[in-house]
């Protein structure tokens, strides 16, 4: 038994070492992040108002957040579509341009959206059944960019947020759903 142990110690300090350097190692690797926090999250109006305005220059900004959060202040009825439980408008706010398209998704298993500024436009999807081991969002844009997006459900399971990066470095952040936008076109908050 003694003489099992002192071979299997050496062994047990080489995992040690390898998962040490493996650790580090992966700070060093670009990889996708892990995700925003689980599968959904409680997101104020605020925080849709900082996502949608946050591009702006600083007088636009606190007229586009103004206008959110007195959208989010005004009662609407519940304006989904039918047949559109899973779907609707999503917008990203990439560095300065703002992208506005449209969602599918079949939770949990794909999803798909595809977003234009009028100039670029970019498709992303996710699919388990195809192999994807996660719900990060393979993002392809059409000027050759290419990068991920995470997105996390608001806790009403019909909205939500999240952010998207590309190869260049360029980064942005996604608002979907019909209760911070109302509808993808015209998009809502214009200074």
């Amino acid at each position: 038994m003694f003489r099992e142990l002192m071979f299997r110690a050496p062994m047990f300090r080489f995992v040690a070492i390898v998962a040490g350097l493996s650790s580090l190692l992966g700070g060093c690797v670009l990889l996708p992040p892990n995700h925003q926090g689980g599968i959904a999250t409680t997101v104020s109006p605020e925080e849709y108002g900082q996502r949608l305005c946050r591009h702006l220059d600083l007088d636009d900004y606190a007229g586009c957040l103004s206008e959110v959060l007195e959208y989010f202040e005004t009662p609407h009825p519940d304006r989904i579509p039918p047949g559109h439980s899973t779907s609707g408008p999503i917008a990203v706010m990439l560095e300065d341009e703002v992208y506005r398209g449209h969602y599918d998704s079949m939770p949990p298993f794909s999803a798909s959206f595809r977003v234009s500024n009028g100039v670029n436009s970019c498709s992303a999807s996710y699919n388990a059944g195809a192999g994807s081991q996660d719900a990060l969002f393979d993002v392809y844009c059409n000027d050759g960019r290419s990068g991920w997006a995470d997105l996390i459900l608001a806790m009403d399971g019909r909205n939500g947020i999240g952010r998207l990066a590309l190869d260049d470095g360029s980064q942005g952040d996604v608002v979907f759903g019909y209760l911070p936008l109302g509808q993808a076109e015209p998009y809502p908050y214009r200074p």
